[in-house]
């Protein structure tokens, strides 16, 4: 796993590129930012859901 540096780094990676694919999406299909919020939070409940789904690694 990456030291907590590393990891702060891909967060901040991470969410950049997040951010230009929604403003992307925004930009190609005129969807609202409470649209774009929407779909980031479907998207978080599905990923949930598949974590918790996951087989235990110990």
């Amino acid at each position: 796993m990456a030291n907590p540096d590393q990891k702060t780094i891909l967060l901040e990676q991470a969410f950049d590129k997040i951010k230009v694919i929604c403003t992307k999406f925004q930009d190609e299909t005129g969807a609202t930012d409470m649209e774009v919020k929407t779909l980031l939070r479907e998207l978080a409940r599905v990923w949930e859901k598949d974590i918790n789904e996951a087989p235990k690694i110990d």
